[in-house]
């Protein structure tokens, strides 16, 4: 099933629109930047779990612009263990919305919403909640996401707090080197603290059409994992 997505997904890249995409150049962090009003956009995300047993995740989004302010985007996610086969694990609805106009506030706060909700119903629901910063001075970017994230029933609540970083510097449109750091701290009732952190590069390449981007995260706590590879494919469709 796999196979068939990612020859759709290859499809639809040879025949992408000129649409400028949603350029992402961090695979953790997320700029401030949304879907334009009335354009859509198609990402693929894969991330691999390096540890012991390694896992992957695969993300297929579809994302619209309400608004000059607001897009909203659907998940669908699979997931797979090493040794076992596909399964679909959940999807996922994302909303953002831009405070202020581009250019008029130093930091462009957006705010970002995203609701999980797993196959098994067995799994909890969960809320995430961040706030986009970002700044842009000539060639380098600075994105800074504080992030929360509530999981309820079934079951006790689980909470985290945590901070995405990016910062970049772009020689021009079309290519991005960069470095990231991702961490999250979880609260369980009557439960030890986690905390995880990563760190690593990320490098993108981007054209008129579509953006390519990929990260690699070394985890630096005992709670994480040894390392994280993510890569993210956008199309404007």
């Amino acid at each position: 099933m796999l196979r068939k997505l990612v020859i759709i997904l290859l499809i639809i890249v040879i025949n992408a629109s000129i649409a400028k995409a949603d350029r992402r150049k961090y695979v953790w962090t997320y700029q401030t930047t949304i879907v334009p009003a009335e354009a859509s956009e198609m990402e693929f995300y894969q991330t691999t779990k390096l540890n012991d047993i390694d896992k992957w995740e695969y993300r297929f989004e579809i994302e619209h612009g309400l608004s000059p302010k607001t897009d909203f985007a659907v998940y669908q996610i699979f997931t797979q263990t090493e040794g076992s086969s596909l399964k679909w694990d959940a999807s996922q609805f994302r909303i953002r919305h831009r405070l202020v106009d581009p250019g008029t506030s130093y930091f462009n706060p957006v705010l970002y919403a995203e609701y999980n909700r797993k196959i098994d119903l067995k799994a909890q629901n969960k809320f995430e909640a961040k706030i986009l910063l970002g700044h842009d001075y000539n060639k380098v970017n600075l994105s800074i996401n504080p992030v929360f994230e509530f999981f309820w029933a079934p079951g006790d609540p689980i909470y985290e707090t945590g901070l995405d970083l990016g910062f970049s510097y772009s020689p021009n449109y079309n290519f991005s080197i960069g470095v990231e750091s991702t961490s999250r701290q979880k609260y369980v009732k009557d439960a030890d603290t986690k905390y995880t952190s990563y760190f690593g590069p990320s490098i993108s390449y981007a054209s008129s059409a579509m953006f390519y981007t990929i990260g690699y995260a070394v985890g630096i706590t005992d709670n994480s994992d040894d390392a994280r590879l993510r890569f993210i494919i956008g199309i404007g469709i």
